[in-house]
């Protein structure tokens, strides 16, 4: 496991996630757009935590969720 992690950020529409997906395709280690699946779960569960919506719970959401991952991924 490497040390170095590559933040892919742009605007919307800029092929952040397809560069994900094809990276991933290619066997590199990814996780994928907190915001992304932050809007699906809250969508389907009738949740405010929206861009929006709620921008604060969004932003929380999204830090408790993007941590996660980063403690995640520095495990063997």
């Amino acid at each position: 496991m490497s040390d170095h992690f590559f933040v892919v950020t742009g605007g919307p529409g800029a092929g952040k996630t397809s560069l994900i997906t094809e990276l991933a395709r290619r066997g590199f280690h990814t996780i994928p757009e907190s915001g992304r699946a932050i809007n699906c779960e809250e969508v389907a569960s009738g949740g405010d935590a929206l861009p929006w919506a709620d921008r604060i719970a969004y932003a929380g959401r999204i830090l408790e969720r993007d941590l996660r991952a980063y403690e995640d991924a520095q495990a063997p």
